[in-house]
Formats: structure tokens, C-alpha cells, sequence
């Protein structure tokens, strides 16, 4: 939809920075715009807490809608199959229409943090900040705060967890299970199905 003057702009939240998320670009054959955000500033921005998650911006530079789990098709990772076929459609539609788009939020707003949310922040980038000049306790107690302070953010989690990988998928599986039947992404206004 380039002739549309529609941008794509994939900002991989990953502390790890370009070494970990370029295999990630490379793998997919990324045609769009590709940037690492290695201090989670756009998830602070928009208040994301997981991946994937779009933010429509529109040419004024407004935020028309904010989602999670904005996968753009089915995907199968080794026989369990994740993701969704509905939301690129309801992009094309906001691309199409703009604001006449019936996806359109025209009463978006960005959720506030809570004081406990606002202060896992700085917690997170101390983690980040000592885990890069190799002091992995310190690290990890400013993750663990972070974590505590936030424990919605599954972003934390994951930054934490992609520093032990053979103990991520454990960990993942694990706090998934403690959210009973609190679904893992907020669902999607506007859409009927949740095939993700």
C-alpha cells in the first residue's frame, strides 16, 4: 500500500539491540522500515506491554488506534499454530477510508500509568544499563523490580527472559498459566474473531 502513502515502521523492543533483532528482519525478508529500540521508549510512549502491538498514526500525526496481538496472518512455529488473518484487513480499511475508516478510535486515548508502572521504568533501564556493563546481579534485581513494579508488562518478562533462552519458553508457559481466564492479548474492538 506504498502507493497509498501508508508507512510501515516495526520497532523490535529488544535490549539486546541490532545483534538480537536483525536475524528477526532478515529471516522475514523485512520490505518495511526496521528499528531497534533497545530502551523500550516507543512501549513507553504508547504504554505497550506486549508484542505485537500497533499504534495507526495518521499524517497529522495523530494516534487513531492502539492494539495487541496485531498479528498480520497465521503463523506455525514448530506445530503450534498462533496469530491471526483479520486485523491486515482492517488496516487496508483504515488505509482506504482514513477517517471515514469504521476501525478508526476517534476517542483514543493513551492509558495513563500508574505510579507503580511509571517507576518499573527506570527500574527496566537500570536492568538494561547494568546487564550491558556485564553486571548480570545488578541486572537482574533491577529486571525483577521492574517486573514486580509491572507485572502486565510481558515485555519486562521477555527482555529478562531472552538473557536465559533455554529457561524462556519454561517461563512464558508458566506465567501464561497464572492468567486463568484473563486473555493474553486485550482483545480486538471491532473484531468478531480471536484466532490468535
Amino acid at each position: 500500500m506504498k502507493d497509498q502513502d501508508f508507512v510501515i515502521l516495526a520497532v523490535a523492543q529488544d535490549a539486546q539491540g541490532i545483534a538480537a533483532a536483525e536475524p528477526w528482519y532478515e529471516r522475514a525478508g523485512a520490505t518495511f522500515v526496521g528499528l531497534v529500540d533497545e530502551h523500550h521508549i516507543v512501549s513507553s510512549l504508547y504504554n505497550l506491554v506486549n508484542v505485537p502491538s500497533a499504534v495507526w498514526i495518521d499524517e497529522a500525526g495523530q494516534v487513531r488506534r492502539i492494539d495487541e496481538g496485531t498479528y498480520a496472518t497465521m503463523h506455525n512455529l514448530g506445530g503450534f499454530e498462533f496469530g491471526r488473518t483479520d486485523y491486515a484487513p482492517m488496516v487496508a480499511d483504515w488505509v482506504a477510508n482514513s477517517d471515514a475508516s469504521t476501525h478508526v478510535d476517534h476517542a483514543i486515548q493513551i492509558s495513563e500509568k500508574t505510579s507503580e508502572q511509571a517507576k518499573a521504568e527506570p527500574a527496566f533501564a537500570l536492568g538494561v544499563y547494568f546487564s550491558g556493563a556485564g553486571d548480570d546481579v545488578k541486572a537482574n534485581h533491577y529486571w525483577a523490580q521492574a517486573q514486580t513494579l509491572n507485572p502486565d508488562s510481558w515485555n519486562y518478562h521477555r527482555q529478562d527472559w531472552a538473557y536465559t533462552p533455554d529457561e524462556a519458553g519454561a517461563n512464558w508457559q508458566q506465567k501464561v498459566q497464572t492468567l486463568g481466564d484473563t486473555p493474553y492479548y486485550k482483545p480486538i474492538q471491532g473484531l468478531e474473531t480471536t484466532n490468535q
